[in-house]
């Protein structure tokens, strides 16, 4: 049997630092693995040896916690939502909890709830991590609820320009693609907001005998684009579009067309808030930015470049870290229009 200090209950105070003794496990305790048939502590999901799924015991439900790994930005995760809560003041000790529960620093976490918005705690592996948590959360006074990437992970079509009907909204994706129609009346959703990126460009000369190469030059490229996702009162896809600042067409806008873009934007959203008076605009994800980046962080991804030639006979490697907040910015989009189909705007 594997040795019990492998099987260390996660410490309860993580986040803050502490380093309290490893919880060990009597042998009897200890859960098998039904495809390696390794013993694994009763607190984990999955095995730690082949990440099989671990039988659940009546025992182990009261000590399983949630693994909550990071999760790359092309992995298939499930997201963990608090949902707004009433007046009803939370224990020092349930935060306290959940703080441990969801590996959150407890001012941050004290923000999430008291923003009473819906908002995320966490992106779990899978569908069971995520409702294991929403079950201990529950347990603790907080509702959450849970979301896939399916939902949330998709950007809506983006449209490079539209025309404004008497009765409809009609929207041009682009080259090649059809238009589609949209009532005024069916309008359901604006949701406003700003997509960053920061483009990092670096020139290394490697010597034969050098692990590290020296940096030769960096190149930093800085974007920062308002963006506009708006909704119809649909399921259907065609009823989402996005709208980005530049190289969008606002002929639509007729005279009231300027020569700036971000003029032209702030135009684009108020006629479209006065076409569609029962539309709802949200303008609060630049508020909410901060709060997102618990459950939600900028994708970072670097790539290679390549080689590039210095001078006869020799090379430098060249590379580009790339960050951007979008992905962020199309999961809260994509959770508001979730929670405007159901009749919920918190």
């Amino acid at each position: 049997m594997s040795r019990e200090d492998e099987f260390a209950e996660p410490n309860a105070h993580e986040t803050a630092g502490a380093t309290a003794a490893p919880r060990r496990f009597a042998p009897e305790e200890l859960v098998a693995c039904e495809r390696c048939l390794r013993a694994n502590a009763p607190t984990r999901l999955n095995c730690l040896y082949c990440g099989a799924p671990l039988p659940a015991t009546a025992e182990g439900d009261k000590l399983r916690r949630p693994t909550l790994k990071k999760l790359e930005e092309w992995e298939h995760g499930f997201n963990v939502v608090l949902l707004p809560r009433g007046e009803r003041e939370l224990t020092a000790e349930a935060v306290a909890d959940a703080t441990s529960l969801l590996r959150l620093d407890t001012e941050r976490l004290v923000e999430i709830i008291d923003a009473r918005r819906a908002l995320p705690l966490a992106r779990a592996s899978s569908a069971v991590e995520a409702e294991l948590i929403v079950k201990r959360l529950g347990a603790l006074g907080l509702a959450a609820e849970v979301f896939a990437d399916e939902e949330l992970a998709r950007p809506p079509a983006r449209v490079r320009a539209l025309t404004f009907e008497a009765d409809a909204l009609v929207c041009w994706p682009g080259v090649g693609g059809g238009p589609w129609r949209v009532a005024w009346a069916g309008v359901l959703l604006l949701v406003k907001g700003r997509v960053v990126t920061k483009r990092v460009e670096v020139e290394e000369r490697r010597e034969k005998l050098r692990g590290r190469g020296e940096t030769v030059e960096m190149r930093e490229i800085a974007s920062d684009e308002a963006v506009l996702d708006v909704y119809a009162a649909s399921e259907s896809e065609e009823g989402c579009f996005r709208v980005m600042a530049d190289g969008f067409d606002y002929s639509c806008l007729g005279e009231a067309k300027r020569l700036l873009a971000r003029e032209n934007f702030v135009t684009l959203v108020e006629t479209l808030r006065a076409r569609a008076p029962s539309a709802t605009l949200d303008e609060e994800y630049a508020a909410s930015r901060a709060l997102l980046a618990a459950a939600w962080p900028p994708a970072e991804h670097t790539e290679s470049l390549g080689l590039r030639r210095e001078r006869p006979g020799r090379f430098n490697t060249e590379a580009a870290t790339v960050v951007t907040n979008e992905a962020q910015f199309t999961r809260y989009s994509r959770l508001r229009r979730r929670l405007a189909l159901r009749g919920s705007f918190r």
